[in-house]
């Protein structure tokens, strides 16, 4: 008997093979890999941190430089009026002292204050009396004004033989001590000499 194989012989199909993929034997490049990005990560975010906080530092610099002058200011006003108070005080001063030392006081003030309120920014601090010599001592804001108080001096024909000491520089002031000899012209001293002596009493 033959037997015929209608289905025919079955083929085999052919087995695909898949291209292995390599696997990293260790996992170190990963993790140095990691560690540079979260490195940088972090670097960024400190930069930046850093940044702002300047930033701010900065504002508050300015906001503070921007007090310092307007306090710079009214300190300067202060000192002003202060200058003004102490020439005012040293001026009760200067007549004691010429009262005291009988050296024709108003007529010695009257020329000594002249010079002063034509001087800017000087006042005068001591001032001491033997004879006609009079030794004093103040301060100027700078050597120019003091320059200017000796030309005033002079000026006024009063006062002889000025002799300005050395001046020394103090919190941005300067400090000086100065010695003249006070001569009126000869006929105001002579008008002085003439006039008659206040009576005491009356009738």
């Amino acid at each position: 008997m033959i037997k015929v194989n209608l289905v025919g012989t079955a083929k085999k199909k052919p087995v695909k093979t898949r291209t292995p993929i390599p696997v990293p034997t260790s996992i170190a490049p990963i993790l140095i890999l990691v560690m540079v990005l979260a490195t940088v990560a972090a670097g960024y975010s400190w930069y930046s941190s850093m940044t702002h906080e300047v930033d701010g530092l900065d504002k508050q610099i300015r906001a503070l430089e921007a007090r310092k002058a307007s306090l710079d200011a009214v300190i300067k006003q202060d000192q002003v009026y202060e200058a003004r108070k102490k020439m005012v005080e040293n001026r009760v001063k200067v007549i004691e002292g010429l009262q005291k030392n009988q050296v024709s006081p108003v007529l010695a003030l009257d020329q000594l204050a002249d010079a002063i309120q034509r001087t800017q920014f000087v006042w005068l601090s001591n001032l001491d009396q033997k004879d006609a010599v009079l030794n004093m001592s103040g301060t100027g804001t700078s050597l120019n004004a003091i320059a200017d108080f000796y030309s005033n001096l002079t000026a006024t024909g009063y006062f002889k033989n000025i002799d300005v000491g050395s001046a020394t520089e103090s919190a941005g002031n300067f400090t000086f001590s100065l010695k003249c000899e006070f001569a009126p012209p000869r006929n105001v001293a002579a008008n002085a000499a003439q006039a008659p002596l206040p009576v005491a009493g009356g009738n």
